[in-house]
């Protein structure tokens, strides 16, 4: 008994490759689109071939070789017909297949009528400035190219379902290189020419205000007053742009900030070292410090309320800095009351966000010693020791702007405001 099933185990083994070849069925189709004038882009004839792959796989995969050969001329004419109604824009002069278990197909088109010949890029940028626009278009340097590459030498008339192939190439792109944007594409006929509208929009939280400041702690702020308003119209340029946007390019937006800075002429003129910080959110703050290194010069006046004597005064100050961390200086001040005038040679040490200042009053032979500490770019704490009189004084600073802040003083027994204007 067994070896009975061993003999017809073989003969079923030995027969099945000669049924196979008499009942062979197609695995495999293949699908080429051709231009026969050549015109049409290798990008727009895939699609074409991608979209007649998926009818002749319904038509061929699985069904027997030698009944589709039998049938051959009426499938060429089928497919001819579907073709001319997928491919709005062209016609196809004729379709050759080869049968057999893995089947090609190649469909020969023409276009009916003319073909785009310089098609027009309207590539647009909504709701940012348009000095903006062109930084956000050289994250996509090739996109126009690749858009007119895609569709130049198409039939006139096949716009409608290339614009669908375009709209895959910008959104690739969009994706790509600007995440916080999306786009909107349109492909428009006018007169006997093409134009493919491409407009790209932010989404997500925008900044809407900018805060923006330009100063130095090391000159005098009146110097650089031009800077100032040159600077406040360039940063109000980032309006528009997402806050994610920001946020991803900020070392990068600071950067072309500092640069561009940086070869102003009255920076160079002073030798001066800006620093540019950003605040990504809706109310994008920008904070550019112009550092010296070299010298600290400032004026200060001072009008106190709540204070019986000295309460209108100011001061001026020029120092040189020995070291990154030392300065030397000499500073007059002038009490306007009595017109008293009083100078001072000292030095002031510097390490973070704390100063150590010694001072040598003249003509008074009077020492003076200042501990400040800058809490944030706004606030300041500052307390002195006058060894003459053992006179202490302790102020709380809030910086308005770069010409005017206030301070909360106490010393002499006394509480009062201090009014401070900078030049």
């Amino acid at each position: 008994m067994k070896l009975y099933r061993v003999l017809m185990f073989a003969a079923m083994t030995s027969l099945l490759p000669l049924q196979q070849a008499f009942c062979a069925t197609i695995s495999n189709v293949n699908v080429q689109v051709i231009d026969v004038d050549g015109g049409t882009s290798g990008i727009l004839l895939d699609r074409m071939s991608a979209s007649m792959q998926v009818v002749s796989n319904q038509l061929f995969l699985e069904k027997d070789v030698d009944a589709v050969a039998a049938a051959e001329h009426e499938y060429e004419r089928l497919l001819t017909e579907i073709g001319d109604r997928v491919f709005t824009g062209y016609e196809l002069e004729s379709v050759d297949c080869s049968i057999g278990p893995s089947m090609s197909i190649t469909m020969y088109a023409r276009a009916w009528s003319g073909r785009i010949d310089k098609p027009e890029i309207d590539l647009q940028f909504s709701g940012v400035e348009p000095e903006t626009a062109k930084l956000l278009e050289e994250r996509l340097p090739t996109l126009r190219g690749e858009l007119y590459t895609a569709i130049k030498g198409a039939s006139y008339d096949a716009g409608s379902w290339a614009g669908g192939i375009l709209r895959k190439i910008v959104r690739e792109h969009v994706e790509k290189n600007l995440p916080e944007f999306k786009a909107a594409v349109d492909v428009v006929q006018e007169g006997n020419g093409t134009v493919i509208q491409v407009i790209i929009y932010p989404v997500g939280q925008l900044v809407t205000e900018v805060a923006y400041e330009l100063r130095s702690d090391d000159i005098p702020n009146i110097l650089l007053m031009d800077l100032k308003y040159k600077y406040q119209s360039e940063c109000n340029k980032l309006r528009g742009l997402p806050v994610e946007y920001v946020k991803t390019h900020k070392d990068e937006l600071e950067e072309k900030l500092e640069l561009a800075i940086a070869q102003e002429q009255t920076v160079k003129q002073y030798n001066l070292r800006p620093h540019v910080t950003l605040n990504p959110t809706s109310k994008l703050g920008i904070s550019i410090m112009l550092d010296s290194g070299e010298y600290k010069i400032w004026f200060e006046g001072y009008g106190d309320i709540g204070r019986d004597k000295d309460n209108l005064s100011g001061t001026a100050h020029l120092g040189k800095f020995v070291s990154p961390q030392d300065e030397v200086f000499g500073e007059g001040r002038v009490y306007l009351d009595d017109v008293r005038w009083r100078f001072g040679l000292g030095y002031t040490r510097y390490w973070g966000k704390s100063l150590w200042t010694y001072r040598r009053i003249m003509p008074t032979g009077e020492n003076n010693y200042k501990l400040e500490y800058e809490l944030s770019p706004k606030w300041r704490l500052r307390g002195e020791f006058y060894d003459a009189d053992d006179r202490k004084e302790f102020g709380v600073r809030y910086r308005i702007h770069e010409f005017l802040g206030v301070e909360g003083v106490y010393g002499d027994d006394e509480l009062y405001l201090r009014i401070i204007g900078n030049l």
